[in-house]
């Protein structure tokens, strides 16, 4: 399918305004707009919406993982998004009243988002693999899911690699990692207090 550029801009700059003023119910009416002009990515986006929901000082946007999950899934079925099997791994993996906890699903779901490169998964994989959750406790292959994850600039994957380091009896790496941790922490700070991969961290 040709993309409509301009429709696309017009669609995208009317979000943006949308978001501007927290009327999240017109931004996501207008990604489904997107998704039917061609921009298959934007599926992914409407789920993670209604994951997080959204507060904003004019209006609040609750949170429904019932919706979620069904744009995750709509997102996975027709285009295989990668963030689309993040959103619903991690929905498998924390569990709740819409979404039952089912560990291998989840593992499922977050290898698929790891080996298509989105590095947030192996945060999630590496804490299975460090404490055991759903297979055998491999510290090794936890170390290195924290490491994709630290490479693709999640602070809170260096916390976790101090973790591994001092359980290991390496010291002088789980400082080195802790410092790696605040450095990135405080740049991600200076862009955006709120950066999203700052999750898991404090955002005093």
């Amino acid at each position: 399918m040709n993309l409509d550029e301009s429709y696309i801009d017009s669609l995208r700059e009317k979000a943006e305004q949308a978001l501007t003023v927290g009327d999240i119910l017109k931004v996501i009416l207008i990604f489904q707009e997107m998704e039917q002009a061609g921009v298959w990515q934007i599926t992914a986006r409407i789920a993670e919406l209604y994951e997080t929901g959204y507060k904003h000082h004019k209006c609040e946007f609750k949170r429904d993982l019932e919706e979620a999950a069904k744009w995750y899934r709509k997102s996975i079925f027709e285009s295989d998004d990668p963030i689309a099997h993040l959103g619903l791994g991690r929905m498998y993996f924390e569990g709740s009243v819409t979404v039952k906890r089912d560990v291998s699903q989840a593992q499922i779901h977050l290898n698929k988002a790891y080996i298509n490169d989105v590095p947030q998964a192996g945060i999630y994989l590496g804490i299975m693999s460090m404490f055991g959750v759903g297979s055998e406790k491999n510290l090794e292959e936890a170390e290195q899911f924290f490491l994709t994850a630290a490479t693709g600039g999640f602070p809170l994957a260096y916390r976790y690699l101090a973790s591994i380091a001092i359980s290991s009896g390496k010291v002088f790496r789980a400082i080195k990692m802790l410092i790696k941790e605040f450095f990135l922490t405080m740049r991600l700070k200076i862009q955006d207090r709120n950066h999203p991969n700052l999750w898991g961290v404090g955002k005093g």
